[in-house]
């Protein structure tokens, strides 16, 4: 064997018991800039190949002793041996040599004697090949390692042939070998957890059917029944008809990386002693509570706790032991707390916030109090934990607490400022000594007084016949014609002057006058409904809210059909107002009430839609007409600029329940824009009328039944059907 180094050169070896043969490849091949190694031998090829693996090999079939076929063969079992390119030079042109060559493992074959530049051109073509397979290879191996690394594999869904294939990786997530991986979309779900496969299925089905794909987390089981957390992602590729054909994606275990963000999230949102929200996540929640409750609508209280003697503790015996003394206050604050909202006869459906402030500090939001002064029995709940001394060590140690309560409403509506007044009124208990509690101010008591006050004015009005009603128009959102008003009552107090129904109708609920009031309304609106058929103006139509506690009084629709007929009314011009928590209690009788409202013929709506127990099932189970969509999720609707897939979702799925569909506190153009795009049907508010009296509800009418607003609002429902 010779040999001539030029390490920069593809190295080429011939293979071959002719000197004359070998000396010709030699000649052509190293024209074409590579380098040639000889062998005159398939032994002396084998141990070559073993030591220094060529770019490529020419080889004879026929040689004496070995011959070309077992040198091709033992080449392809070395280390690297697979890939190398194996051309096969033979003298014997029959079709059994060449299928037996390509079974040892030939990459190609030429038949000898041949011209040099043949062979040459033929092997600098198969190098190119092999260059491109070894670059391809090692992109595969990096995207493989990278991959592995992030734990990402792929799939693909073949959706007419229902055939799901899932690489080596994918199938390593899942916990199963890829040979035992099956091919279809049953194969993956049966890994899924039991309680995820349906989402997972529904996901996958609604991705391909719509074109959105998906993107969601959920759980898998592997083989030896360990859970993980994957990230499914699918993209769906469609023909040029828009047909699906294929959905691709990516499964990525993530159990890993959703364990340390929900480490993140917990060392920054709670106290790692006690697990109790820290003062942040305490005030979000606060927050959230308020915002749920509509400010001063929120019937609760915040309690700061301080505790003497903490720190004194901890320098006297370590902060291990004031570390257990936390954990112990912690425990007993939670009996005393279930305790405490037990005797307040809590029955909301807040749950109290407790949370750690600081080392010695704790703090306490009690939402759905019956009344804010019940706040007092939870404070003394809590102090009287503290008249057993706590264990650290062998050593008993007493502990005490002061406790500052501030009110929503009374004392501010923001989470800061009621921590602030909660504060203050903490350090004015320093003044009275240990075990005892402080409210802000005496704004309670004066809030107390002023609520005796307004119950009493209450029972006059109601025996005065102080109330008038107001009336807030609803319109087409196409023509913008009124169709309909919804009316309100309104106190004209002898003094107070007009008093706000977010004063006066939670008391006159707690009093039970709502029920007077209730059918008060109603017979006014049948009054003024009968006036207005007289002088022949349109609409008609009238939206009554109707309070829990009214509708439910026994035998409430036949009183209500009464109260109506009456007056000379008749039931298809008005339509109830129902919010979604009066329909969820007590659902079978809610609905036999509302089926026999609505054989009655009166229209029935749900008023506040979205902001309670929003669910497509009850929408389907009670005879619901309209769906009154609340103001809080239209007032920052901003056309082209904020987009709300809340409000989409509500209008879309009261458009396919056929249930006409009312926007409430329309104020902006942008905002009855957003809404006439998405299929909204009507809207009322300020954008076209505030709450009026019945006198000035003639003129408004005039005003927008003009003939000009008729051919006006007729272009643009011509322009829209374009």
């Amino acid at each position: 064997m010779t040999s001539h180094t030029q390490p920069s050169l593809p190295l080429a070896l011939v293979v071959d018991d002719d000197a004359t043969f070998r000396m010709l490849s030699r000649m052509s091949l190293e024209q074409e800039d590579l380098r040639v190694e000889e062998a005159s031998s398939g032994q002396a090829a084998i141990d070559f190949a073993a030591s220094t693996r060529p770019d490529i090999i020419v080889l004879d079939l026929q040689m004496p002793g070995m011959d070309g076929f077992t040198v091709c063969q033992q080449i392809r079992r070395l280390p690297g041996g697979e890939f190398v390119p194996i051309l096969i030079m033979t003298g014997l042109d029959d079709v059994d040599s060449i299928a037996k060559a390509y079974e040892m493992g030939a990459t190609d074959f030429i038949v000898k004697p041949c011209h040099g530049l043949i062979l040459s051109q033929r092997v600098r073509y198969m190098l190119r090949a092999s260059q491109n397979l070894s670059a391809l290879r090692s992109s595969e191996s990096r995207l493989a390692q990278a991959q592995r690394i992030a734990q990402l594999g792929g799939w693909e869904w073949d959706v007419p042939q229902q055939r799901m294939e899932m690489s080596d990786a994918a199938c390593h997530i899942l916990g199963i070998s890829p040979a035992a991986c099956g091919h279809s979309q049953a194969a993956y779900l049966e890994r899924v957890h039991e309680a995820d496969r349906a989402l997972v299925a529904e996901a996958m089905r609604e991705g391909a059917a719509d074109g959105t794909g998906f993107d969601l987390d959920h759980r898998i089981i592997q083989s030896d029944g360990t859970e993980r957390i994957v990230h499914l992602l699918g993209e769906l590729i469609t023909d040029d008809a828009g047909t699906a054909q294929r959905m691709v994606g990516t499964v990525q275990d993530v159990t890993d990386k959703r364990a340390a963000e929900a480490k993140i999230y917990f060392l920054a949102n709670y106290d790692h002693v006690t697990h109790l929200p820290n003062r942040s996540l305490f005030l979000h929640r606060v927050a959230q509570a308020i915002t749920c409750g509509a400010g001063n609508s929120v019937i609760g209280a915040l309690l700061m706790l301080s505790l003497d003697r903490y720190h004194r503790i901890c320098d006297m015996h370590g902060s291990r032991s004031g570390d257990q003394i936390m954990k112990d206050v912690t425990e007993r604050l939670q009996q005393a707390l279930s305790v405490g909202m037990t005797i307040a006869q809590y029955a909301g459906t807040e749950a109290p916030i407790l949370a750690r402030l600081a080392d010695d500090q704790f703090a306490v939001f009690l939402a759905d109090l019956s009344e804010p002064e019940d706040s007092s029995k939870v404070a003394q709940s809590f102090l009287d934990v503290f008249n057993r001394p706590f264990q650290v060590g062998t050593t008993s140690v007493t502990l005490s607490t002061n406790i500052g309560i501030a009110i929503p409403g009374p004392d501010g509506t923001e989470a800061e400022q009621l921590l602030r007044k909660a504060a203050a009124a903490l350090q004015a208990t320093k003044s009275k000594g240990h075990n005892c509690y402080q409210y802000y101010s005496d704004a309670m008591n004066a809030s107390i007084a002023a609520r005796v006050s307004l119950e009493q004015d209450l029972r006059a009005a109601i025996s005065g016949n102080q109330f008038i009603l107001h009336y807030q128009p609803q319109v087409d959102i196409l023509s913008e014609k009124v169709i309909g008003f919804e009316a309100l009552i309104r106190w004209q107090h002898p003094t107070r002057g007009l008093v706000s129904p977010a004063e006066f109708i939670p008391v006159a609920e707690e009093e039970e006058l709502i029920v007077e009031m209730s059918e008060w309304v109603i017979k006014s609106v049948t009054q003024q409904q009968r006036l207005w058929h007289k002088k022949g103006l349109a609409p008609t139509a009238v939206s009554i809210n109707v309070s829990g506690l009214h509708f439910r009084q026994r035998n409430i629709a036949s009183q209500i059909k009464a109260l109506v007929y009456a007056e000379g009314g008749t039931p298809q011009d008005i339509e109830l107002e129902l919010t979604e928590s009066i329909l969820m209690t007590d659902a079978p009788s809610t609905a036999a009430t509302l089926k026999e409202l609505k054989e009655s013929g009166f229209r029935l709506a749900i008023d506040d839609f979205g902001t309670g127990y929003s669910s497509l099932a009850y929408l389907q189970r009670f005879p619901i007409d309209t769906i009154k969509i609340d103001q809080a999720f239209v007032k920052d609707l901003k056309l082209g600029k904020v987009d709300s897939p809340i409000m989409r979702a509500i209008i879309g799925m009261g458009r396919a329940l056929k249930l006409h569909i009312v926007a409430e506190g329309v104020e902006t153009r942008d905002q009855l824009a957003f809404l006439r795009m998405q299929g909204c049907e009507a809207y009322q508010g300020y954008l076209f009328s505030k709450p009026v009296p019945v006198n000035q509800l003639q003129h408004l009418l005039r005003d927008r039944l003009s003939d000009d607003a008729s051919r006006t609002t007729e272009r643009l429902r011509n322009r829209l059907a374009s």
